[in-house]
């Protein structure tokens, strides 16, 4: 199981996350909605620590189905797997 504290993550991710409170994340739990937000919009280190935390495969899975996600993140995700 994926447990972290807020801490953990990285450190770019409270400017993307604006609009929750960060200490309320819970790895696993918001684990769409981490996925998603940082596949649109993290640089190098926070990808970097979706794939260590998740794997490939499961974001993936995770960005095909978001309707919160551009078709470019999209295509990029496919072409991983």
């Amino acid at each position: 199981m994926l447990y972290y504290l807020y801490m953990r993550l990285p450190i770019g991710v409270k400017q993307l996350l604006w609009d929750v409170d960060i200490k309320t994340i819970d790895v696993e739990k918001h684990q769409s909605f981490l996925i998603t937000r940082l596949a649109e919009k993290g640089g190098l280190k926070e990808i970097q620590w979706l794939r260590k935390t998740y794997g490939d495969t499961c974001i993936a899975r995770r960005v095909a189905v978001s309707k919160n996600v551009s078709k470019k993140t999209k295509n990029f995700w496919k072409t991983l797997i």
